[in-house]
């Protein structure tokens, strides 16, 4: 049971953002909230980085985080659905391996067709350097 009151009679409201996409949904009573983020990953900021930012900065705000408006205080209930209906089909599941470089098209809701920067090899010497420092010099470690 949550222990936050009034929280089992809010109910699910879209959560729009400066792009004026509904990105989700939340469910909240005063400072306490529940988020469903859609076509996202156990990594939200990756998926969805505008959402994840502005939900951020409306929790550290404590203003309500479905539009970022409104104050919350201790009596502040969402409302809506009592339950979040939302379902993603199968065009979400990726059956391709994604490139090590790739980038996330929040337009596209995928990863974008051409990775936005270079993904070289790293050779046996280059992987060496990655993960150890070079020797000290002076008594000073250099990487």
């Amino acid at each position: 049971m949550i222990d936050a009151p009034g929280f089992s009679k809010a109910g699910f409201t879209n959560i729009t953002t400066s792009d004026d996409i509904v990105h989700g949904q939340v469910k909240q009573a005063g400072l306490f909230s529940f988020i469903r983020v859609y076509e996202s990953g156990h990594e939200v900021p990756f998926y969805q980085p505008l959402a994840a930012l502005e939900i951020f900065e409306r929790a550290l705000k404590q203003v309500d985080i479905a539009t970022g408006v409104e104050k919350c205080k201790h009596d502040y209930l969402t409302i809506g659905t009592p339950t979040s209906t939302y379902r993603e089909g199968n065009a979400t599941i990726q059956f391709e391996v994604t490139p090590a470089n790739a980038t996330y098209n929040t337009a596209l809701n995928a990863p974008d067709p051409t990775p936005t920067w270079p993904a070289g090899e790293l050779t046996k010497r280059d992987a060496r350097r990655v993960w150890r420092p070079k020797p000290s010099k002076g008594g000073k470690r250099v990487w």
